[in-house]
């Protein structure tokens, strides 16, 4: 063992030790990602070389293994799921609730022969598996330690190693937890946003990304409204805030734009009509928003923008258009009035809608991202569907990015079909 435990205090009896996990993951994470981190970063508290995370499954009958990185694939690979009654040593732990110290290879011929040869392949001389209990005392799985060379266990180890499997538990506990509420929050989103309509000739599709840092509901959201046969209005917005309030608010907007719209108001007047209603609330209440209407059977779209982000517009011969509103003001603040353009939708066109949270990024200008998107866009195959160009388009702009902020992101295709014409 190093001396990483050197100033490390010998405990009483069940007496935490003050050992805290380095590099702290930021939270909100999945417990997903904080079993990865524990396992990759626990063994420095110790001064283990390597260290796994096994979390009991639903049925408790199984354990989920998340590995540092030292394990060869195929070794790996046969510990990743590992059942609660198979003779390893951190199954064991849990199995029997015990902490299972193995200080050399001879310890593990005595017992557990059958993973000798992993073990020695593996570069292992001794382990240490403990079970791990929540808050309720249950147990939730176990943490276990490897040295690459024989250890001895002495009294002020087996100390570190108990708190170390404190903290892990604190810490799964918590992302639990977020995991449950983030679950929540958007089925909530979900259920405000509801269903887009369907248009002979029009394929749609939507998605919805929550921040992964909040969980409050958001302030995004898109609408999908019919214009007669052949006419179809797409909006997509970001009213500003998170929490009830902005859902209150968002609902509120929604419900305007629907009733203007429904009323027969032009797209250049949609949102200067709202913004004067606005106005004459108490509260403050900005926001922003792209509209667009598709008229299928004069293949047009006209489309207004309010302090958003343009449509994208790709048209059948690749050309990717940014569908830019000459005044554009935010919904709810001073400007002009606002004015609405029309561009060509023929057959083979697709439309693509989005929040800024799909463009922007603290190390990313809005136009860089929209410029990104205008790029991939244009380098998508011409028989993409709508579900491809998300996928596409989320992969390009947010990756393995933390997603800072909602992103509502629509895409609709002229597939050709008119109104009338019999489907196939």
């Amino acid at each position: 063992m190093d001396d990483r435990l050197a100033d490390v205090p010998i405990p009483a009896v069940g007496a935490p030790v003050p050992v805290p996990l380095p590099d702290s993951l930021p939270l909100p994470a999945t417990s997903a990602q904080v079993a990865q981190f524990v396992a990759y970063r626990a063994a420095a508290c110790v001064g283990a070389d390597y260290a796994n995370l096994a979390l009991l499954d639903g049925a408790r009958t199984s354990l989920r293994l998340f590995h540092d990185s030292f394990l060869d694939r195929d070794i790996a690979d046969r510990y990743t799921d590992v059942a609660v009654d198979a003779t390893y040593p951190i199954a064991a732990a849990v199995r029997e609730q015990r902490v299972v110290l193995l200080s050399d290879i001879e310890s593990y011929r005595l017992q557990f022969p059958d993973i000798v040869a992993d073990t020695i392949a593996a570069g292992v001389r001794a382990s240490a598996s403990l079970p791990l209990y929540r808050s309720d005392g249950t147990v939730l799985g176990a943490l276990a330690f490897a040295w690459t060379d024989p250890t001895v266990f002495s009294a002020k180890l087996e100390a570190a190693l108990r708190a170390v499997g404190v903290l892990c538990v604190e810490t799964v506990e918590r992302a639990e937890r977020y995991d449950a509420d983030h679950e929540l929050v958007v089925a909530m989103q979900r259920r405000l946003l509801g269903d887009l309509p369907s248009l002979s000739g029009i394929e749609t599709a939507a998605c919805y990304l929550p921040a992964v840092a909040s969980l409050a509901v958001g302030g995004d959201w898109y609408e999908g409204l019919l214009l007669g046969k052949s006419r179809m209005a797409l909006v997509v917005g970001d009213v500003t805030g998170h929490g009830i309030a902005a859902a209150a608010d968002m609902a509120l907007v929604r419900g305007m734009v629907s009733a203007l719209l429904h009323s027969g108001v032009a797209t250049s007047d949609v949102f200067s009509e709202l913004s004067a209603v606005l106005s004459q609330r108490s509260g403050l209440l900005l926001a922003t928003a792209a509209l667009v209407v598709v008229d299928i059977e004069h293949e047009t779209v006209a489309f207004a923008t309010a302090g958003h982000p343009p449509p994208l517009l790709r048209l059948p011969d690749g050309e990717v258009r940014r569908l830019d509103s000459a005044n554009s003001p935010l919904i709810g603040g001073p400007g002009g009035r606002r004015v609405a353009d029309i561009a060509p939708f023929p057959k083979g066109s697709k439309l693509v809608m989005y929040t800024d949270g799909l463009v922007e990024r603290r190390d990313r200008p809005v136009d860089d991202g929209i410029n990104l998107a205008v790029s991939r866009l244009h380098a998508i195959a011409d028989d993409a569907t709508g579900v491809d160009i998300i996928e596409a388009l989320i992969g390009e702009l947010i990756n393995d990015h933390v997603a800072e902020d909602d992103i509502a992101l629509l895409v609709m295709h002229h597939t050709g079909r008119l109104p009338g014409d019999a489907t196939t």
